[in-house]
């Protein structure tokens, strides 16, 4: 009982922490990342009976898992959709005639198709339509990507 208040105490103490030295950017992905290695580093502790070595291998275990964990979290529709727009990107720029691509969530079923539209600006963009559809129901969203200096395409907000 005693171990489990000190988890808790653990955890809250973190999130506080965290809270507070964060410039407004706080979001699910780093209380997950930060919780895990926390829980992690509390666990190695008590497994290792204080032994610093202990300690830091519960914490880099943490950190392992809650980077996996957030990865799973962050796969929402737009993870698919981003991720299948920058493939036919690249797809693009080599074959001229591939300006689709096809996506689907397997968590939430949702899926979409990703059209390449038309060219603009500089550096080079371009204009990307999503067919996204949510059960029957299909509507049309419009966004831009452009070629960074590194030579990597970028979605734009």
């Amino acid at each position: 009982m005693r171990n489990k208040f000190k988890l808790i105490k653990v955890i809250i103490t973190c999130s506080f922490l965290i809270s507070c030295s964060s410039n407004g950017d706080f979001d699910k992905s780093t209380f997950v990342k930060t919780t895990s290695t926390a829980v992690g580093g509390y666990f190695g502790y008590q497994l290792g009976d204080g032994d610093l070595f202990a300690t830091t291998i519960g914490s880099t275990l943490g950190a392992v898992f809650g980077n996996t964990l957030t990865e799973f979290i962050n796969q929402d529709d737009y993870y698919f959709f981003k991720k299948e727009t920058l493939r036919v990107l690249e797809i693009n720029d080599n074959n001229a005639y591939v300006n689709s691509g096809y996506w689907r969530n397997p968590k939430s079923g949702n899926k979409g198709v990703v059209k390449i539209r038309g060219y603009y600006g500089s550096p080079e963009c371009r204009l990307i339509e999503n067919i996204y559809v949510l059960g029957n129901q299909a509507s049309n969203t419009f966004g831009a990507a452009c070629r960074e200096k590194s030579g990597q395409w970028a979605m734009m907000k």
